[in-house]
């Protein structure tokens, strides 16, 4: 690794990245301070001084500072902190109006955490398989799908869903299988907003997860708009702000499996235009000459699946392979002085409390969670409460409950408010004897 080219860029970035953590964890999120560490961890991915091996360069910051536990938990709750100051949580109720200013931060924040999903597949892996972010992003796509939307809160929807389709053209199955967990692809479907642009990120979406070829048969006007933007970015090689230029071509041979779009691709003559680039050398796989290869042959669907299947398998052991060379970080093996926040519920207000102290959680806690339903009971109630543990998990849900942490070591107070702090949801037994257990009126419940 040509540690001397990027050396100076890349201390920059950590110390930005560190900056803005602490800013969020002392809630200064409507500071001017806290704008300029936003603005520098975006544009640390494209910096004005690039060093020759930018791409070396960006997966480093991806596999050795975003991905490091403490880091990545940081940027987890501040986006949902985000998220909820942008689109609140109360919009259903009340029906506020998304306040423009954390909708703008939001994106800005989005696409940060976007531009380093492209370069690293293990930092897109943690992203997808956080349950806090997931379930955050579910929530604003599910609002956003019922609200007339402003120009900003248009962006940020392409932008999210454009995130998402990140992920998925790494054609990896374990992350298209939780995004069809998560149920988006129904949310996404119920989509009625006009926007061109949200029309063909969602019709993108819908493509990568298919599990019946039947399902990715386009109506003619969905393939009308993805030509034009095939066009614009892919023959004409102009850069797009929500589309990605490689992953169109992936695209487009997925749906090349289904055979009328194949016919309606070929009266458009899009082989002839595709012969006419160099084949795009992307992590070493030919992406061009493959998808040409589809298109124009009739390739039974079961051999040009295994083709789709094999470049992407090639295209993410190239990645995997960059990673490793410029890795240094490993798990567990570093001192690391960032502090571990996690989510908070935040105040949407701009007079954000300073002299809040934040819940800090240290790294190797016996507790640590990620997003997960904690069942708060009374013991006099245990046997329902056990109950309905034992039917949640059946269903593969994340379920956090005190008897199981009942252990040496482990201060059960404490452990319970951190549990409360980071469950996606609690569930309350609220019986008599809960409402007067005295671990209802302890600090933790407090907090």
């Amino acid at each position: 690794m040509s540690k001397n080219d990027f050396g100076e860029l890349y201390e920059a970035t950590s110390k930005h990245i560190k900056q803005l953590i602490i800013l969020a964890n002392s809630k200064k999120y409507a500071t001017a301070e806290f704008d300029e560490s936003l603005k520098s961890f975006v544009n640390s991915f494209s910096p004005e001084d690039a060093p020759a091996n930018i791409t070396e360069y960006r997966t480093k910051v991806a596999v050795d500072i975003l991905s490091r536990l403490s880091v990545f938990d940081n940027l987890i709750s501040i986006y949902r902190e985000l998220g909820r100051m942008a689109i609140p949580l109360s919009y259903s109720t009340f029906n506020p109006l998304p306040c423009e200013k954390w909708v703008l931060k939001l994106m800005d924040f989005q696409q940060s955490l976007t531009n380093y999903m492209v370069v690293s597949i293990s930092f897109t892996q943690k992203l997808i398989k956080s349950d806090i972010y997931l379930t955050e992003v579910r929530r604003i796509l599910h609002i956003m799908s019922t609200m007339k939307m402003s120009e900003a809160v248009l962006s940020l929807t392409t932008l999210i869903i454009c995130s998402l389709n990140t992920s998925l053209a790494y054609e990896y199955s374990c992350l298209t299988k939780v995004l069809r967990d998560y149920g988006l692809r129904n949310i996404l479907t119920c989509y009625t907003c006009p926007d061109p642009t949200i029309k063909l990120a969602i019709n993108i979406f819908l493509t990568f997860t298919y599990t019946d070829i039947s399902q990715l048969h386009l109506k003619v006007e969905y393939i009308e708009l993805f030509m034009q933007q095939f066009h614009y970015t892919v023959i004409g090689g102009r850069k797009s702000h929500f589309f990605d230029a490689s992953i169109l071509n992936k695209v487009l041979r997925l749906l090349a499996l289904n055979a009328e779009n194949r016919i309606e691709f070929g009266n458009r003559d899009i082989v002839r235009h595709l012969t006419s680039l160099s084949d795009s050398q992307s992590y070493g796989t030919n992406e061009i000459s493959t998808t040409t290869h589809i298109l124009s042959s009739k390739v039974p669907v079961i051999d040009a699946t295994q083709e789709i299947l094999s470049l992407a398998e090639a295209y993410r052991s190239n990645i995997t392979e960059l990673e490793e060379k410029v890795r240094t970080y490993f798990e567990g093996a570093s001192i690391d002085e960032f502090l571990l926040q996690y989510p908070t519920e935040p105040d949407i207000g701009d007079d954000q409390s300073e002299d809040k102290p934040s819940i800090v959680v240290e790294e190797g806690n016996p507790y640590h969670l990620d997003g997960h339903i904690m069942i708060s009971y009374s013991h006099n109630d245990d046997k329902i409460a056990l109950k309905i543990k034992e039917s949640l998990e059946n269903e593969e849900i994340k379920i956090w409950i005190d008897k199981d942490h009942m252990v040496q070591d482990v201060k059960i107070l404490d452990a319970m408010a951190n549990a409360v702090q980071n469950a996606a949801i609690v569930l309350i037994l609220f019986s008599k004897s809960y409402q007067q257990s005295a671990n209802t009126r302890a600090d933790y419940c407090k907090e």
